[in-house]
């Protein structure tokens, strides 16, 4: 697992050539070079002074999660990455740690941390080794930018009040992607880049893994609820939430990874959203009033009911033909015309 920091920077540095790309670029550390398969990306955001929970967040809209690093390898794989862009000049690299209220650091992935590079004690600078920030619930670890010197790239545990750098409006952080979801052994992001598999919403999760819904049948029901409906899509979990209109739905069976019958709760009448897990359909289901018939919604059908029908009572609307075109009166014979009388 070990790499030579040299062929490290120059294998970040033949992803990109200039920090101008830093918002789209990234690096596979492949496992033909003694690494995992995971991804790791630069993403900017136009937002000044980001802070680690909105850093984290925005990592897994994309379908990652901020960097966690389980040896020295990787630590100065991914940190030279980083680097090679010139961006630790700028802001140190959040890393995907933080602390937990009851004192105790976690990795964002869950995972054992089993690794750590925290920062010595400087004595001249009268610090402490790090992690030496109290028990403050902000605290998260981060890279030290090159200002550090020789400590450079070791851990620090700051608070989000110290991540901002007003000079600088762009947040800048760095992404892995490690989920394999359709389990080929290979990771899925690299796999979106280079066009083998489709994310059509740009989510980073591939479409064959994702959960869509295609339709309901039936389209429509009563808004007091009770109508059985089944559900078709694709990749339905084990134990689906489904929402109708944002309310959860009765007697939910998952009968396979493409169907889903359920019976619908009570309502507004009109359109309404289907969800199934975190996708939503919009437009997928219409409520209808109690009764069909009652145009007003006064709870019957009356004379307020006809007189609505009433108002558009003739031939329905169309488009208005064309006017004929005016006749052109034929030529006249001159030899049929009576002989004018003559003046003498």
């Amino acid at each position: 697992m070990q790499l030579h920091t040299t062929g490290i920077v120059l294998a970040a540095l033949t992803v990109v050539s200039a920090a101008s790309a830093q918002s789209t670029q990234a690096v596979e550390w492949k496992v033909s070079e003694g690494g995992n398969g995971h991804w790791y990306g630069i993403r900017s955001r136009n937002v000044p002074d980001m802070t680690w929970m909105e850093m984290r967040t925005a990592a897994q809209v994309d379908g990652g999660h901020l960097v966690t690093l389980s040896g020295p390898a990787e630590d100065a794989f991914v940190f030279s990455f980083w680097s090679s862009l010139r961006l630790d000049d700028m802001m140190a690299g959040p890393l995907g740690y933080f602390i937990t209220p009851g004192g105790v650091w976690q990795s964002v992935t869950g995972e054992p941390i089993t690794y750590t590079n925290w920062r010595p004690a400087v004595p001249a600078l009268h610090l402490n080794a790090a992690p030496d920030n109290g028990n403050s619930v902000h605290r998260f670890a981060t890279w030290l930018d090159s200002s550090w010197g020789s400590l450079s790239g070791r851990w620090e545990d700051w608070l989000d009040s110290e991540l901002g750098n007003a000079s600088d409006p762009v947040s800048r952080f760095m992404v892995e992607w490690e989920a394999d979801c359709n389990g080929d052994g290979i990771v899925d992001y690299g796999q979106i880049k280079n066009g083998e598999l489709e994310d059509d919403n740009g989510d980073g999760v591939p479409d064959v893994c994702q959960t869509t819904v295609a339709g309901v049948i039936p389209v429509s029901g009563a808004s007091t609820g009770g109508t059985a409906i089944t559900i078709k899509g694709t990749n339905f979990p084990n134990s689906p939430t489904v929402l109708i209109g944002g309310v959860p739905a009765m007697d939910l069976v998952r009968v396979s990874a493409t169907r889903i019958t359920a019976t619908t709760p009570a309502g507004l009448p009109g359109m309404t959203t289907v969800t199934v897990g975190s996708w939503v359909q919009p437009n997928a289901f219409y409520y209808r009033p109690e009764c069909g018939s009652d145009l007003d919604q006064n709870g019957s059908v009356d004379a307020g009911d006809i007189s609505i029908i009433l108002l558009d009572f003739g031939p329905c609307y169309q488009t208005p033909l064309a006017a004929p075109a005016p006749e052109v009166p034929p030529l006249l014979d001159a030899q049929a015309l009576p002989d004018a009388p003559r003046h003498r």
